[in-house]
């Protein structure tokens, strides 16, 4: 038996008798089920705290349904990074989340009627089909992650792993030391209770088990013994001798039980039929087989049993959702609303209404009490998830802060080009040059190989954004426009600091890649000081015209020809009258305009506050690089998060967004600095 040592007087209420207890969810104390019994449980922060008060080797006590799936990854490696030997016992049963937390074990022992169960991750999803997809994403990457930890204790590959996490697989002690996720099996003693868990929602729990539930309330514990009878005596006896003439020198008893259980598993046997082959075959794969082929023969219409509420279903609850996020985008003036049966209702009744389809009827005395329990987070597949009233109140303020993003006067779209880029470290904007003219070839002679130089820029996203909270106060309030005109603020302030970005790269003229600023003299784009003049306008683009290419390949230049004037505010009325008359306005006689609708005017207060003389010129930025806006993965707008709020009674919004801005070529800009 290992022991560990308190290293301090510190007082964890996950430390018991110098071992670390993990018993409940996976995540901590954060929901109700739905017979109104809190669960307990920990988190990552209390497991770490309570390893620093431990030395030398430890013992875990482990007995788990599961939980937020971040928390048991985080919870297995701070248990791995422990200095000193672990050996985690796993009392009644390690599921979901917790089956991970007990792969961190140098040792695990499965205590007498205990199981441990491996699925995939799940969770419900809100929103657009981006937004599942973006869910999908997320999901399969957290069973990546679970599925190189389970490989890495069993030594089985991910691709077998990952199989039986899609079939969500229940092993009891042999089972599991059969297929590596356990090292011994305690063969007698008293069977724990099983943690408070509402076990109808994994989908191949085994049926006493979600038709009981298991609950261990306080003070009538509840065993796998009383409630799963059919279960508690198959797989915890030592696996039996095999006949001499199944194990050869080559061939162990494991390879052997595995070989069956593969064969159940091909079969689709639930792990009952499989505990039965397993416990009547003694080793003996002709004997098992034989029993498969009779199971299958004898077996009744399976009974019906809803196991996962996760199933899409456009139920109540969706409905609810939809029909209540309708009546408050109308409410709140934004477009998708709607007048319907919920339009009636204040936000408080709202989240009345949302308990009461999650089946919750519990009597509020505190108004505030019952729209901060509508907020919480709920149980779906083994994982929380956001409540539908969080659901309803993100949605209304992600489609407020659309429009206020779209809604947004902002040029600087009109004039760059749009970028994508998939991380956040560097990146290189290559330009390999212009490629020589065609050489002549003699008759006979071979074509010879050209050689293009290339420069470049670099850019790198960065992320910009704000939190704002809703409070249960405004709920109580009715007040739509604390979810409605704040994120339409926030869209708008989401497109105008890029808009700030942009605009920056004309007025600090920074340094590239070669070591010169944007505009400069050496870049040949720095003009003579001159107001917004069909001869200065003549002069840009001349000046444009002309730029070379790295290498000289355009001797007599580029031909870049500028698209868009941008000015001033205060030039913008003299730019707009030289872009459109027939005739020169600088001329006394009437002098064809040789400026006329040489560019678009575009005008802007960002200019005027730095210069109200300075006016610039811009090519075409489909043809010529100037300066590029890039989003991540080219996602232009903003984004919007939520969480059950800490700082404040209520829930808190975040508004984000992923983006970066740079020049990248001089030759397709001119600045005049005025006069």
């Amino acid at each position: 038996m290992v022991s560990s040592h308190r290293r301090s007087t510190m007082g964890s209420k996950l430390v018991k008798d110098g071992e670390l207890h993990l018993y409940g969810m996976v995540g901590g104390d954060w929901t109700w089920d739905e017979d109104g019994i809190r669960t307990t449980g920990f988190t990552d922060e209390q497991v770490i705290e309570a390893l620093g008060e431990l030395s030398g080797d430890l013992v875990v006590r482990l007995n788990t349904g599961g939980g937020i799936a971040f928390q048991g990854i985080a919870i297995y490696n701070a248990i791995k990074a422990y200095d000193g030997k672990v050996t985690i016992y796993i009392d009644a049963l390690a599921a979901s989340a917790g089956s991970v937390v007990a792969m961190a074990g140098d040792t695990i022992i499965m205590r007498p009627g205990s199981m441990i169960m491996i699925h995939n991750p799940a969770t419900i999803t809100w929103g657009t089909s981006d937004e599942h997809r973006k869910a999908a994403g997320t999901l399969d990457e957290i069973a990546a992650a679970a599925a190189e930890i389970y490989a890495a204790r069993s030594g089985k590959p991910i691709a077998e792993i990952l199989s039986l996490m899609a079939e969500e697989t229940w092993m009891r002690g042999n089972v599991a030391r059969s297929l590596g996720f356990a090292d011994d099996v305690e063969e007698a003693g008293e069977t724990m209770s099983l943690p408070t868990f509402n076990y109808k929602l994994f989908k191949h729990a085994p049926h006493e088990l979600a038709l009981n539930r298991a609950v261990a309330a306080p003070g009538n514990p509840v065993k796998p013994a009383q409630a799963v009878q059919t279960m508690e005596f198959v797989m915890n006896a030592p696996a039996p001798a095999a006949p001499a003439a199944v194990i050869s020198e080559t061939t162990t008893a494991k390879d052997v039980t595995q070989d069956i259980f593969a064969r159940c598993r091909s079969a689709k046997l639930s792990m009952e039929e499989t505990d039965k082959v397993l416990a009547e075959a003694k080793g003996n794969p002709d004997t098992a087989r034989d029993l498969i082929i009779n199971m299958l023969a004898d077996r009744a219409p399976p009974e019906t049993i809803s196991h996962s509420p996760a199933t899409v279903t456009a139920d109540a609850g969706d409905k609810f959702a939809i029909g209540a996020t309708k009546a408050l985008l109308l409410k709140a003036g934004v477009a998708g609303g709607e007048a319907n049966e919920f339009s009636g209702m204040t936000m408080r009744e709202i989240a009345r209404h949302s308990l009461d389809l999650r089946g919750e009827k519990p009597t509020f005395s505190d108004p505030l009490m019952m729209v901060g329990r509508a907020m919480q987070p709920v149980m779906a597949g083994g994982m929380h998830t956001t409540s539908d009233f969080v659901k309803i109140l993100a949605n209304v303020a992600s489609k407020s802060m659309l429009r206020g993003y779209g809604e947004a006067e902002e040029t600087y779209s009109e004039w760059t080009s749009k970028g994508v880029l998939t991380d956040f470290k560097p990146g290189n904007r290559v330009d390999t040059g212009l490629f020589p003219s065609l050489a002549k070839v003699e008759e006979g002679a071979e074509y010879k190989y050209a050689t293009m130089s290339d420069r470049g820029e670099t850019i790198q996203l960065a992320t910009y954004g704000n939190m704002f909270a809703i409070s249960r106060q405004a709920i109580i309030n009715d007040d739509v426009g604390a979810f409605s005109r704040i994120p339409l603020k926030m869209g708008r302030a989401a497109k105008r600091t890029i808009g700030n970005l942009v605009y920056a790269v004309l007025t600090s003229n920074p340094v590239m890649s070669d070591g010169v600023q944007l505009f400069h003299a050496t870049h040949k784009n720095l003009l003579a000081g001159a107001g917004i003049t069909a001869a200065s306008i003549s002069a840009a683009r001349a000046a444009m015209a002309k730029q070379a290419d790295v290498d000289g390949i355009a001797a007599a230049g580029l031909n870049i020809r500028p698209k868009f004037l941008l000015v001033p505010v205060e030039l913008e009325d003299d730019a707009a009258v030289l872009m459109a008359s027939e005739f020169d306005p600088s001329k006394t006689q009437r002098v064809p305009n040789s400026a006329r609708n040489a560019a678009t005017v575009i005008s802007e207060a960002r200019l005027s506050a730095n210069s109200a003389a300075a006016w610039y010129m811009a090519a075409d930025p489909n043809s010529t690089d100037t300066i590029e806006v890039a989003y991540l993965n080219g996602v232009e707008t903003p984004t919007l998060e939520q969480k059950e709020g800490w700082g404040i009674d209520g829930v808190e919004f975040k508004v984000r967004i992923d983006a970066g801005v740079k020049q990248l070529d001089y030759r397709g800009l001119v600045k005049n600095p005025g006069q």
